[in-house]
């Protein structure tokens, strides 16, 4: 495999290279075997190489250099990076040139969805390419409340319950990342005049009266827990799946910057919040870095059997609106993780074996803040419902607005001001359909909604 992903783009950049290296093959029969074979078979071959697999071929000799030059196979690239395909270049002459521009950030438009660690509230932002643009961008995920209205529960009359139609939208007026290529027209991307150094920076055009957070990319920690004495200082929390993690500030940090790309996670990048060059990639010092982490797309893509599964927004009263990650687990799943433990009741009860009607309606459901506040922060669980099947059943809502809503037990984390004091009490979820749920805290009086958000459409917007 080639890893030397620069030299080989410089090379295929200029023939003349390719040639002296072809003269100066030890065995230039073997090397000329590949090229022998038919167009047709050497195509399939190479379009399944890798972009710096691609490159090295194409700095073999020129014949192969054609080859690899197919803008198709930039094109394949691209494509398999981004939720929509595109069919033309857009602003590029080629896909090639189109595809050095961002090399190596496609996986930011790919993941889509980002959390940040920034305490306590984090942010979510939405990742997408413009192609119509030429320019990879970042909004953050926002939401807004709507209606004010309250009505009465029938079944409860003295808990007033708060319409919940919130507006879900991306904060377009500034962008949360911005990469934009300082000249589409030219033959060459910056990427292919870097020097082969530890200091990944690559410059950037700047919209007029913008200035962008420098992106910083690293490298990951491998998911070894029992390697992780203090889960707090790594991103992300123990509560979202994940397979890999990066400490999140300090010297540890520092370290886990990218000092050669081979070494870069697709699951992390940095942006520094205070310091404003005009780089891509930029040294920071930790005390201001923001690091993001990707949402696995298996963690919030519901199916038959998770249903309630996916990213919902919530009504937090006087905190506003904040965004949760529910996840449907197996019913015997362990809900402690490392650093966390829930107290649960346990209750005896007659699983029924799964039925087309019962199918989705049980096992466990977490609800994990994506977005936090000063009481609860991100990052924390906002409530656990052990079971939603027939053991944690406590009936069907027969009274609007929750009429045929299951309505399961549940344990709600409440804590004072900077999470002191954190503890889970007795409340029920009302699961009124796969994309609208209430959660009832009883001790309280109060009922929030959650509604699910629509990824799809924040792409379109």
């Amino acid at each position: 495999m080639c890893t030397d992903f620069y030299a080989s783009t410089q090379i295929h950049q200029n023939p003349s290279l390719s040639v002296r290296l072809e003269e100066n093959q030890r065995e230039p029969t073997r090397s000329l075997l590949l090229a022998k074979l038919p167009s047709e078979i050497i195509h399939v071959i190479i379009s399944h190489l890798s972009a710096p697999d691609l490159a090295c071929v194409g700095a073999t000799c020129r014949a192969l250099a054609e080859h690899a030059s197919n803008d198709l196979l930039w094109a394949n690239l691209i494509n398999t990076r981004l939720p929509h395909r595109i069919e033309n270049p857009g602003i590029f002459k080629t896909f090639r040139r189109l595809f050095l521009a961002y090399y190596p950030c496609w996986f930011i438009p790919e993941h889509k969805i980002w959390f940040a660690d920034n305490e306590p509230t984090g942010s979510l932002i939405l990742t997408r390419y413009d192609n119509r643009r030429g320019v990879i961008e970042g909004y953050e995920i926002v939401a807004e409340r709507g209606s004010s209205q309250f009505h009465f529960w029938k079944a409860e009359p003295t808990v007033l319950v708060q319409a919940f139609d919130p507006k879900v939208r991306l904060s377009l007026d500034e962008p949360a990342l911005f990469l934009k290529d300082p000249d589409p027209s030219s033959k060459s991307a910056p990427i292919q005049h870097l020097s082969r150094t530890n200091d990944w920076k690559l410059p950037i055009a700047h919209e007029a009266n913008r200035i962008y957070k420098p992106l910083l990319l690293c490298s990951a920690t491998s998911d070894q827990r029992e390697s992780i004495t203090d889960p707090g200082q790594y991103w992300p929390p123990p509560t979202v799946p994940s397979r890999t993690h990066t400490p999140r500030s300090g010297e540890d940090s520092q370290q886990q910057l990218v000092g050669k790309l081979s070494d870069m996670s697709e699951e992390f990048f940095r942006l520094d919040r205070l310091q404003n060059y005009r780089t891509l990639f930029a040294d920071g010092n930790g005390k201001y870095i923001q690091t993001y982490s990707a949402l696995d797309p298996e963690s919030y893509t519901p199916t038959k059997e998770k249903p309630y599964q996916g990213l919902w927004v919530g009504d937090y009263s006087t905190h506003g609106c904040e965004f949760i990650l529910v996840l449907q687990n197996r019913a015997q799943d362990d809900i402690q993780r490392e650093g966390w433990n829930i107290e649960t009741d346990s209750h005896d009860g007659t699983i029924e074996a799964d039925t087309s009607e019962t199918i989705g309606q049980q096992g466990q459901l977490q609800g994990i803040k994506l977005t936090g506040d000063m009481n609860v922060p991100r990052g924390q669980y906002s409530w656990v419902s052990e079971d939603i099947g027939p053991a944690g059943l406590v009936g069907v809502a027969v009274d609007e607005p929750f009429t045929g809503g299951r309505m399961v037990r549940c344990k709600g984390h409440v804590a004072g001001i900077g999470f002191q004091d954190d503890i889970f009490i007795d409340s029920q979820l009302i699961l009124i359909s796969t994309d609208l749920m209430a959660h009832y805290w009883k001790e309280m009086g109060h009922i929030s909604y959650f509604r699910r958000v629509d990824i799809d459409a924040l792409l379109q917007t």
